[in-house]
């Protein structure tokens, strides 16, 4: 009885494998490394935007090639522009117009925000989306009234507002003014920046250095601080050197309301400061704490010693472990239930066919060989037994 529960059981185990095999996520079977932002996406403006902006017009997209004639061109070149899709909106009173700046990387898209910000008129309201620079346009609405455009965006646009992480976060928060700091990764960006403008030939953006500049209270007056992170300490010894030379150029008077001071590879300058004391103590907040930061469209793109784990690959590493896991259960679970069913089901008809002997008087006679015919023919083929007199006579 046992060997037939597994015959019918088997059938039903097979299923049950195939089964957990054919409904494995489709996501297991891409190529690892294989992000969604491979392909180059173009923004697509919806058509909606809030509870009563529709388009009007058409949406305009141009390339990065096309953006090259946009005044601010090298700044868009410098941070990687990919391309600008604008349009207009109306809602029969007020209009509105958004543009969207799609950056390579998130750093790109942080940095030029923070110039976008700082340049664009009062009408206007910015925030960055992951690879995405978002402004809107509006000389009637307030900030608001924009809240319900800006959450329609950000649906459209199927991200989160990130973090990017980067060097901006290490500046001083004591006496930093709301707003003022900006991201740099080349000299175009420098040159815009009126205070470090004349920076522009000191520091060495090559190597991946990049800086961040803020304003800060400091008295009665105000004074901007930088801070150029170099990835190697050679390299942050040579643009010492230069700023040194820089600074040493200056009138004496000058020099002493300027701060210049090396912490790690990071080098930290000031314009002029009135409250010298208050200038160095923000100075002094500044820790180097080096953390490296590789962006890519793909992680092959990454050298092989920094890549992070691949989320495909561990997905489906986890994947397999779990099918492998409810498999091996189950098979236990079926085996463990066959086990205990063929013992039961073998101890009931035992003892039911027990029963039935002892209760037709058959218990001794013979034995029943599950079943099958037995012809007793022992008394007729041998000899019968000697009884004890017969032995004793022999004796």
């Amino acid at each position: 009885m046992p060997r037939s529960i597994f015959t019918y059981l088997f059938p039903t185990l097979l299923l049950f494998i195939l089964s957990e095999l054919c409904f494995v996520p489709t996501t297991t079977f891409k190529a690892f490394g294989q992000p969604a932002s491979q392909v180059k996406d173009i923004v697509h403006l919806p058509e909606k935007l809030g509870a009563n902006f529709r388009t009007i017009g058409k949406v305009r997209t141009l390339s990065a090639e096309q953006c090259s004639t946009l005044p601010n061109a090298d700044i868009y070149k410098e941070f990687t522009l990919e391309s600008l899709t604008s349009g207009r909106y109306t809602d029969g009173k007020n209009s509105i117009t958004v543009e969207i700046f799609q950056l390579k990387f998130d750093s790109d898209a942080f940095g030029l925000f923070t110039f976008i910000r700082s340049d664009s008129p009062n009408t206007s309201f910015e925030y960055f989306d992951r690879r995405y620079v978002v402004r809107i346009l509006s000389e009637t609405l307030n900030s608001v009234e924009i809240d319900p455009i800006v959450q329609s965006l950000k649906e459209a646009l199927t991200s989160s507002n990130g973090d990017p992480s980067l060097l901006p976060s290490h500046l001083p928060k004591e006496g930093k003014i709301e707003g003022s700091e900006k991201y740099l990764i080349g000299p175009a960006a420098l040159a815009k920046v009126q205070e470090f403008a004349d920076l522009k030939e000191v520091v060495n953006f090559s190597g991946g250095t990049e800086a961040t500049v803020a304003k800060y209270h400091n008295g009665s007056g105000t004074f901007s601080l930088m801070i150029v992170e170099y990835h190697t300490p050679q390299l942050a010894t040579d643009g010492e050197s230069l700023f040194q030379n820089y600074i040493g150029r200056f009138p004496e008077q000058e020099k002493q309301l300027r701060l210049l001071k090396r912490i790690g590879n990071y080098i930290v300058i000031t314009t002029a400061v009135q409250d010298l004391a208050t200038a160095q103590k923000i100075v002094s907040e500044v820790k180097y704490t080096p953390v490296v930061y590789w962006e890519a469209r793909k992680i092959t793109d990454l050298p092989i010693a920094f890549r992070p784990p691949d989320p495909l690959a561990v997905q489906e590493v986890s994947q397999t472990a779990n099918l492998l896991v409810r498999t091996f259960y189950w098979i236990g679970v079926m085996l463990f239930g066959a086990i205990v069913m063929g013992i039961i089901s073998g101890g009931v008809f035992f003892y039911w066919n027990r029963y039935r002997r002892r209760k037709l008087g058959l218990d001794d006679a013979f034995s029943d060989a599950g079943g099958a015919v037995r012809l007793n023919i022992d008394g007729y083929l041998l000899p019968a037994p000697k009884t004890e007199e017969e032995k004793g006579v022999k004796d």
